[in-house]
């Protein structure tokens, strides 16, 4: 928390620093403290206090009394450029009016209906604007916060993280043959080995990270997608027990947003989101051992809300880490599959118009304060399989034929799920997707936790269409999480016949 700073002295120690030439010290009359809570949703963008640097955003220490756009090191949009050249200096009451409407607010302040904002980030609430206000004007100098450390959840520059991110390798990995991985788009899965041949490896695998728009239903909705190579769900990564895998992430220039990767199948520094933390025009390289066999999810985990904000924009996937001695029933022999089927279930909450159509945004986080405003209720708009509604239907539905056995793996990182395939079974199941463990044998349904995957293994026995659906039959049929496998083959009577159909008899 921070400390009680009296207004009489803050405005002395403000104008006596120096920052302000001439003219009036303008107050948004804003409460500091309650300012405080309000910025922990600015804290993913922006640092402030000691050792602050710049971020998605610039380093806000002494922005109450700078003047705009001149942060070194920053590149500002052409707005705040514009108002530089004017001279013109940042007071808590045009902070509280850049709040409401970044765009809006400069090009009104320059009188240039073509200059351009970078944030897009709106608060609409004005007490919170003027308290948010408050909050910055107690930084007004690097100095006044010496002695003080803001609360923050750090992922990049926590002082150990930091520490080890620079030591380097101290272990041989010179012996370990290096493999490329072939990322695929979903519902696929790269070429893979279910039973390793050789000893561990190096499994190399390079994400890069797109912001785009997507279409995500029948109507045309469109969503600003946060994605790993451009889909959502992310490509699903395959490697063994004991294998490292040596990932690099990519954010290119062109993108607006911090980005990093959580992978549940690491070990240590946040799943890895403490050292691949990567601002546009960076990119991080992590290098870590699955030593858990299962399936897992993957997910970008940058600060605070921005967490949920990035993985309900479809930013996950699933790492699949198979036994070396590939799959094994109850009994501990061995078990194998001739197709695997990567399932995403999503969750989107697109925001609304005041006549009840979906809202539409050009840039990423132009739609922040609208979508976490709906993330409070708890109520998706869509839920869906592979970031739309009708993925694997139609024309896209999967394909199986009669006696091919198929692994799903189904994952939701958010929301707990049931999957279900209509007209067949869970032969062998890991809910809890542990491959060490022993799978559940016939089940008819099955519960994937929020944040987690699983897998189900089935041998098809008849032809035609099966639905495979979240048995939510509510976000199945009305909200879109349903895929349709289409199974080609013989069929067996033995096993199902109509007996009569016609008149009552």
């Amino acid at each position: 928390m921070i400390k009680s700073i009296v207004r009489s002295a803050l405005a002395v120690a403000i104008f006596s620093s120096g920052f302000l030439s001439g003219g009036s010290i303008a107050y948004a009359q804003g409460d500091a403290v309650k300012g405080e809570k309000v910025f922990k949703r600015c804290r993913a963008c922006h640092q402030i206090g000691p050792g602050a640097k710049n971020s998605v955003g610039p380093n806000l220490t002494g922005v109450v009394g700078r003047a705009m756009g001149s942060l070194e090191g920053f590149a500002y949009g052409s707005g705040l450029m514009r108002a530089n050249a004017d001279g013109a200096v940042w007071d808590e009451e045009k902070i509280a009016e850049w709040l409401k409407d970044p765009k809006a607010y400069i090009q009104s302040f320059t009188g240039d209906s073509s200059a351009k904002a970078k944030m897009t980030f709106k608060v609409r609430n004005e007490e919170q604007r003027r308290n948010v206000a408050a909050y910055l004007a107690t930084f007004a100098t690097a100095d006044m916060m010496k002695d003080e450390t803001p609360d923050r959840m750090t992922h990049g520059d926590a002082p150990f993280e930091t520490k080890m991110a620079a030591r380097g390798s101290d272990y041989d990995t010179s012996k370990y043959v290096r493999v490329r991985q072939e990322l695929v788009m979903p519902p696929n899965a790269p070429k893979h080995e279910q039973v390793a041949s050789g000893p561990p490896k190096i499994v190399e695998v390079a994400f890069e990270v797109e912001e785009k728009k997507m279409v995500i239903d029948g109507d045309g909705t469109e969503i600003i997608a946060l994605t790993f190579n451009g889909s959502v769900p992310g490509p699903m990564i395959v490697v063994h027990e004991g294998d490292y895998v040596d990932l690099t992430l990519t954010n290119p220039a062109s993108n607006v947003m911090e980005h990093n990767i959580d992978l549940h199948a690491a070990t240590g520094a946040l799943g890895g989101a403490g050292l691949t933390t990567v601002l546009p025009g960076e990119q991080a390289q992590l290098r870590f051992k699955a030593t858990k066999p299962g399936v897992f999810i993957y997910h970008c985990a940058p600060e605070g809300t921005m967490t949920p904000y990035h993985v309900t924009h479809g930013m996950n996937g699933v790492i699949m880490v198979l036994p070396r001695d590939g799959l094994k029933d109850e009994k501990g022999e061995p078990i194998s599959y001739d197709k695997l089927f990567y399932v995403v279930e999503q969750d989107f909450y697109v925001p609304k118009n005041d006549d009840g159509t979906f809202k539409s945004y050009e840039t990423a986080g132009e739609d922040f304060g609208d979508w976490v405003e709906q993330m409070h209720t708890l109520t998706p708009s869509h839920v869906v399989f592979n970031g739309r509604v009708g993925s694997m239907t139609g024309p896209d539905a999967l394909k199986a034929d009669v006696g091919e056995t198929v692994l799903f793996v189904h994952s939701q990182a958010n929301r707990d799920t049931r999957p279900h395939l209509i007209g067949g079974h869970g032969d062998y199941v890991w809910e809890e997707g542990a491959f060490g463990n022993a799978p559940m044998r016939d089940l008819e349904t099955w519960f994937v936790r929020g944040g987690s995957a699983g897998a189900a293994l089935y041998t098809f026995r008849q032809p035609g269409v099966y639905v495979y659906l979240n048995h939510n039959l509510i976000e199945a049929v009305e909200f879109g999480a349903a895929a349709h496998v289409v199974v080609d083959g013989e069929w067996d009577k033995k096993l199902m016949e109509q007996v009569y159909h016609g008149p009552i008899r």
